[in-house]
């Protein structure tokens, strides 16, 4: 789980076309199955600054404990995905032994 935090918090490699075509593909395929959100990403609490604290209290400025990957994520989402209506949340996903655990991304749409 280490080895996972640690990949996790470098940056991305990706282009911004091609995260985009990433992106639309899974959007695709949840349009062909009738879904109006999908969960496009999932991460340990403790890829956040504070281990999840501000998501789990929805606190404004939770955005700012992102780091690595699940920032670039959120950063693609309001430069790109945003502006065409797609909506963003954020998630504390399950809760293992009563304490938070993994962390989903979810992307909507009308």
């Amino acid at each position: 789980k280490n080895a996972l935090i640690q990949e996790l918090q470098k940056p991305p490699s990706l282009s911004p076309d091609e995260k985009l075509k990433h992106v639309a593909a899974i959007i695709d395929r949840a349009i062909k199955n009738g879904q109006r959100e999908v969960q496009v990403f999932r991460f340990p609490h403790e890829v956040c600054t504070d281990r999840g604290r501000a998501i789990n209290q929805a606190e404004p400025g939770w955005e700012n404990t992102l780091t690595g990957i699940p920032k670039d994520m959120y950063q693609f989402w309001y430069d790109h995905l945003r502006p065409l209506g797609y909506k963003a949340r954020f998630q504390m996903i399950d809760f293992p032994g009563g304490m938070p655990g993994d962390i989903g991304i979810f992307l909507s749409w009308k």
